[in-house]
């Protein structure tokens, strides 16, 4: 049983902008032209994913509807979890042991650091960038799960890709 997990850090927030809390903080000017260019270039790869689950806070929101446009899906078909928001490796974990066998290919939608832990525990083989994180900002981590969904672990995990805007849009 083979599936695709994709992992994908919101594009750049906004910390200028006059939002009322953190999750309503919405991308800034350079995650709004980031997000576009890196949901044009996930949709062109093979094996893209069918499957959108993402945190509601605004700037995952906004990733989420720029991405399901660029794959193809319809954002009435996005899951909104809310357990994603400030999400830690346990719960990132168990959303993905739950995830029905029948979706193989899924793109998880973000923050750091759980998404950092999360590629830490589970794909060990993965490089930091310069300044130190794995998952920039709007980067997407491809991650091959040769198991059930229900036992997602290091063991059956590999690392295909790990792409940063920086890299990737030259």
């Amino acid at each position: 049983m083979s599936h695709l997990l994709y992992l994908l850090r919101h594009a750049k927030s906004d910390w200028k902008k006059e939002a009322t809390s953190d999750f309503e903080r919405p991308l800034s000017k350079r995650g709004l032209a980031s997000a576009p260019k890196m949901a044009t270039w996930l949709a062109k790869q093979a094996n893209k994913p069918e499957t959108i689950i993402s945190s509601p806070a605004l700037r995952t929101y906004q990733t989420a509807l720029i991405f399901s446009h660029a794959l193809d899906i319809p954002a009435k078909d996005i899951r909104f979890d809310n357990r994603m928001y400030e999400a830690d490796l346990n719960t990132l974990l168990e959303i993905i042991k739950t995830l029905p066998e029948q979706e193989k290919s899924v793109l998880l939608i973000g923050h750091n650091p759980g998404l950092d832990f999360l590629l830490q525990v589970l794909c060990k083989q993965a490089k930091p960038s310069s300044n130190g994180k794995l998952m920039t900002t709007c980067a997407i981590a491809k991650i091959s799960v040769e198991s059930r969904w229900q036992d997602t672990s290091e063991k059956h995990c590999m690392l295909y890709s790990l792409s940063r805007p920086k890299e990737v849009l030259k």
